[in-house]
C-alpha cells in the first residue's frame, strides 16, 4: 500500500519556514535511518523518504545536530528531490 501525502501552498510554506530553534530535536527523523528504496519509481521512493521524514523534506538530525535545508533555484522541490532520488541508485 502506498502512502500518500498531499502538500497544500500553506503548508509547503510552512515546512520551509520553520524555526529551527523551536524544534525538538527528539521528534526529528535521524537521516541514518532513512532507506531509499532503490526498486521503487522515483515518484514512490520521493513519497516514501517523505513520510520517512515525517514530511517534512526541510528538516531533519544527524545524531544530536538538527538540520534545516533550503533550496534555490526556479525548478520545484519534487522536480529536485526526484532526481535526487533517481540518481542515489
Amino acid at each position: 500500500m502506498m502512502w500518500e501525502y498531499q502538500v497544500t501552498a500553506e503548508m509547503y510554506e510552512q515546512m520551509k519556514t520553520i524555526d529551527i530553534r523551536t524544534v525538538d530535536p527528539d521528534t526529528v527523523t535521524d537521516i541514518r535511518d532513512i532507506h531509499v528504496a532503490p526498486e521503487l519509481p522515483p515518484a514512490e521512493r520521493l513519497q516514501d523518504v517523505a513520510r520517512q521524514m515525517n514530511g517534512n523534506p526541510f528538516l531533519y538530525r544527524c545524531g544530536k545536530l538538527l538540520v534545516k535545508t533550503s533550496f534555490a533555484g526556479a525548478r520545484p522541490l519534487q522536480a529536485v528531490l526526484e532526481d535526487c532520488l533517481e540518481h542515489s541508485k
